[in-house]
C-alpha cells in the first residue's frame, strides 16, 4: 500500500459505495425514529437526538460531491439534470400523496405552489403544512446550486477549503445565536437555509478529503470511537436539557453542527471499507439506501395512516405497522418511479454531456465549418 492510500471511488461510483448507502440508511432510520417515537411510545433517552439524522444526510451530501472542490471539473448541464430527475420525481410523488391526504381531511390546500418550486421554508406553518420532513430539501437544493461557486472558492486548495469552513461555522453562530426558536423568527428560518447549514455539508467536504490522506485503520478506528462518543455525548446532553435547556445556553441553535462533526468523523472512518465483506450485509446496506430517500418522504404519510389505530395496536404493533407501510411505500416508490427516473436523469445527462463534447471537436475539425 503506498504512502498516500487507495484512491477513493469516483462521483459516480459513490452513489454504489455499500458504506455510504448504509450510512444514508441509517440517516432516513433515524429520522423516521425520531417521529414514531411520540406515536409508539418508543422514547430511549439518547435516542431523542435521532432527530439529527438529517444531518448526517447533508454531511453524505457533502462527501459524494467534494471531488469538485478538488479538481473535478463539473459540467453544469449535466449535473443539474442528474440532480433534477435523482430528486424532483420522489418528491412530486410524496408532496402530491400529501396534498390528497391534506384534501382528504379537509384541509385547504395552502402553500401548493411554494412547495412545488421548494420555496417552502419561508415559515414553521408553511414548511410543515403537508410534510414536516420537506423542510431539508430547499437547503439540499440550495447546495446544488451553489455548488459551482463553493468549488471555485475552494479551488483544490484545503488551506481555502478551510476558509470556506470558518466562514460557514461563524455564519451558523451568528444565526444561531441571533435567532428565536420559540417564534421561530427569520433569522431562526435562515439558519436553515444555505447560510446556516452550509457548515455541515462542508464537514462531508472535509471527511472525503481527510478520507483521501488517512492510512491505516488505527487512525479510522480512532476516528470512530471519537464519532461515537461524542455523538453519545450530545445525545446525552440533549436527554438531559431538551431544546429549551440547549437554546438557554451557549449551544443555542448549534447542537446539529455539532452532531453532524460526529457523523463526519464516523464517516471518514468507514469510507474505505475491507474488500471482504459478507455479501449479504453488502446487499442489505445497498437496499438501505436505495430506499432512504422513500423512507424519509414517506414515513410521516404511514404513521399518519396507522395513528386512528394506535392504541388497539399498542406499541409493538403501532411499530410494525408504521415500518412495513414505511418499507412498503418505499420500495414501490423505488421501483416502479424513482429509479426509472433517476436512470433517466442519468442517461439524458450523458447524452448532453456528450453533444457538448462534440460540438467543439466538430467545429474544430475541417468538416465541422
Amino acid at each position: 500500500m503506498s504512502s498516500a492510500g487507495p484512491a477513493l471511488p469516483t462521483t459516480a461510483d459513490q452513489d454504489t459505495l455499500w458504506t455510504l448507502e448504509a450510512w444514508r440508511g441509517l440517516a432516513a432510520w433515524l429520522v423516521v425514529y425520531a417521529h414514531l417515537n411520540p406515536l409508539a411510545g418508543l422514547d430511549v433517552p439518547l435516542l431523542r437526538f435521532a432527530y439529527t439524522g438529517v444531518d448526517l444526510f447533508f454531511v453524505l451530501s457533502g462527501f459524494v460531491f467534494a471531488p469538485y472542490f478538488f479538481g473535478r471539473r463539473l459540467q453544469l448541464g449535466g449535473f443539474a439534470l442528474r440532480r433534477l430527475f435523482r430528486i424532483y420525481p420522489a418528491y412530486l410523488a410524496a408532496l402530491l400523496l400529501y396534498v390528497a391526504m391534506a384534501a382528504q381531511a379537509g384541509q385547504p390546500l395552502n402553500y401548493l405552489w411554494e412547495h412545488l418550486v421548494f420555496a417552502h421554508l419561508q415559515s414553521r406553518e408553511m414548511t410543515f403544512y403537508y410534510n414536516p420532513v420537506f423542510w431539508s430539501l430547499p437547503s439540499e437544493v440550495e447546495f446544488y446550486l451553489a455548488l459551482p461557486l463553493l468549488a471555485l472558492l475552494a479551488g483544490g486548495s484545503a488551506w481555502r477549503l478551510g476558509g470556506l469552513v470558518l466562514v460557514a461555522l461563524l455564519a451558523r453562530l451568528a444565526l444561531g445565536h441571533a435567532s428565536d426558536p420559540e417564534t421561530g423568527d427569520a433569522v431562526f428560518i435562515w439558519m436553515h437555509h444555505l447560510p446556516g447549514m452550509g457548515v455541515e455539508f462542508l464537514f462531508g467536504v472535509c471527511a472525503w478529503k481527510l478520507s483521501s490522506r488517512l492510512t491505516g485503520w488505527g487512525p479510522r478506528l480512532a476516528l470512530l470511537a471519537a464519532g461515537i462518543a461524542g455523538w453519545i455525548g450530545l445525545a446525552a446532553l440533549f436527554a438531559a436539557q431538551g431544546d429549551p435547556g440547549l437554546n438557554a445556553g451557549l449551544l443555542r441553535g448549534q447542537i446539529s453542527w455539532l452532531a453532524a462533526l460526529c457523523y463526519a468523523a464516523a464517516l471518514v472512518a468507514t469510507a474505505q471499507p475491507p474488500q471482504r465483506v459478507a455479501p449479504g450485509l453488502v446487499t442489505m446496506a445497498l437496499w438501505a439506501g436505495r430506499l432512504s430517500y422513500g423512507t424519509y418522504l414517506l414515513h410521516i404519510a404511514a404513521m399518519r395512516l396507522v395513528q386512528p389505530h394506535a392504541a388497539a395496536l399498542g406499541p409493538a404493533g403501532t411499530t410494525l405497522a408504521a415500518c412495513t407501510l414505511t418499507l412498503g411505500g418505499a420500495w414501490l416508490l423505488y421501483q416502479l418511479w424513482e429509479n426509472p427516473w433517476r436512470r433517466f436523469g442519468r442517461a439524458l445527462a450523458k447524452r448532453f454531456q456528450s453533444r457538448r463534447t462534440q460540438a467543439p471537436a466538430a467545429a474544430q475539425s475541417p468538416g465541422g465549418v
